[in-house]
């Protein structure tokens, strides 16, 4: 039985396990936390449950991790984003995309634009998408329309998606994902949190005789004449393994849990060039009662969007945020709030750190707020209290700076770019969103899991 240590329980690290586990292989998982899961965790606050990142997942069990799930044959509920569906908040107007693009009071021939877009997007076939990998969204657009209210709201939901400015995003990824939105038409969450997915993950490696070890942060990954041999933990206690497979990330893994001594300067040229996705600020907003039905927002501000879909941080706080992401998480999962309360979770961009813009993260949440009140004018009546998670309270708890996908999907970083799974190392891989491909945030991580599961199912002893 072929022994195997993975480094973080996050949806790549759990997930690439209970794949392992079931397979047979003896699976030994480390946690630095206290819960699994990483981004995709979930804490519980005076009855409400409230996940740690704003998330919406784009295919539920028809994606990624519902794929895991049903292999080592965990299924668990999902809760759909379906009547009411989608809407866009746009100047006061209520939008469902496309079917509403003449309320954006757009000329003719820009609204035809879109439309063939559009079209263009959900007619290329799945071996040409490649050919779109290095151009980015901005240039694909114009194309079609140079209309900056166009471009602002299709700045929205790259924002959404990837986390990346339309100027860097790659076509090819934004094709494939908008072709699996609308085919698979899966969108939601996981009832219970999104912990639900790794915690299941986890239970799946257990049940296979695996063990997982939480609050157990390892200090290094072992390597002995270019061979990962094990992990040796904070203690000093060394784990030897045949396989060895980080979650934490291509960079932290290279220069932290490795070392950089290890690694050749044309391969550390490359890893310094990777670039990360943007951060975000998620205020989580406790509500004394149900003040709306709707299921998922996307806010979009009127005023200065051109601006800031260009110069995203640039310019300053303003007095609201441009672009909020806005999931009514109890209307999809009663089991979040108390019976008779409301918990929205709103996510909108921030700055990692000074060279980005200013990084007052109180007046960033307050813009937030300020959104909010512009859709729900009376909303500070009925606030119970707000909890807000900043990238710096993601980086202490996953790392990364606090960012929101890792390693981003903009052009240059996808496709054959994408940073490849097998370290230089014999034995060593890395597995999550940093070496997903063809998907959406989280389901990056596990497109990853069933890649690397499906390169190493066959090295059991």
């Amino acid at each position: 039985m072929t022994k195997v240590n993975i480094v973080g329980s996050g949806v790549g690290g759990s997930g690439v396990g209970a794949l392992l586990a079931n397979a047979g292989f003896d699976v030994e998982l480390f946690e630095k936390n206290s819960l699994p899961g990483g981004r995709f965790c979930t804490y519980e606050k005076e009855g409400f449950n409230l996940d740690v990142g704003c998330h919406i997942i784009g295919n539920c069990e028809k994606g990624t991790l519902g794929e895991i799930l049903d292999r080592i044959g965990m299924p668990i509920q999902w809760a759909y984003v379906r009547k009411p569906s989608p809407v866009i908040h746009f100047m006061g107007e209520i939008i469902h995309f496309p079917r509403d693009i003449p309320k954006l009071n757009l000329p003719k021939e820009d609204v035809n634009g879109i439309l063939n877009m559009l079209a263009e997007i959900l007619q290329t076939k799945k071996n040409e998408v490649q050919k779109y990998d290095d151009i980015d969204v901005h240039s694909f657009i114009s194309k079609y329309s140079t209309n900056p209210r166009v471009r602002a709201l299709f700045a929205l939901s790259l924002g959404v998606m990837f986390v990346a400015p339309d100027f860097q995003a790659s076509v090819g990824e934004w094709i494939h994902v908008q072709r699996e939105l609308q085919e698979k038409r899966s969108l939601g969450l996981p009832i219970g949190g999104c912990i639900s997915v790794p915690k299941t993950y986890c239970k799946g490696i257990e049940k296979n005789g695996g063990k997982i070890h939480l609050n157990t942060p390892v200090k290094r990954i072992v390597v002995e004449d270019n061979k990962a041999t094990g992990v040796e933990l904070e203690d000093g206690t060394f784990i030897p393994s045949e396989i060895v497979i980080s979650n934490a990330g291509v960079k932290p893994t290279v220069n932290d849990l490795v070392g950089r001594k290890f690694f050749s300067s044309e391969y550390l040229k490359v890893v310094d060039s990777y670039e990360y996705s943007f951060a975000t600020i998620m205020v989580k907003v406790a509500l004394k009662r149900k003040i709306t039905d709707q299921k998922f927002i996307c806010y979009v501000s009127g005023e200065n969007l051109e601006d800031f879909a260009v110069e995203v941080f640039e310019k300053g706080i303003p007095e609201k945020h441009a672009m909020v992401m806005i999931p009514i998480i109890s209307n999809l999962d009663p089991t979040a709030a108390p019976e008779g309360k409301q918990l929205l979770i709103a996510g909108a961009g921030a700055p990692t750190g000074p060279e980005q813009g200013d990084c007052n993260y109180e007046k960033w949440a307050e813009a937030i707020l300020n959104s909010l009140r512009e859709i729900f004018p009376n909303i500070d009546d009925d606030i119970l209290w707000t909890d807000t998670t900043t990238p710096m309270d993601i980086n202490k708890f996953a790392g990364k700076n606090g960012v929101v996908v890792g390693i981003s999907q903009i052009v240059g970083q996808v496709g054959k770019n994408r940073p490849k799974q097998e370290l230089p190392i014999d034995n060593l891989y890395c597995c999550g969103a940093d070496t997903g491909s063809r998907h959406i945030g989280v389901e990056l991580a596990g497109e990853s899991a069933l890649r690397l599961f499906e390169k190493l199912k066959n090295q059991n002893k």
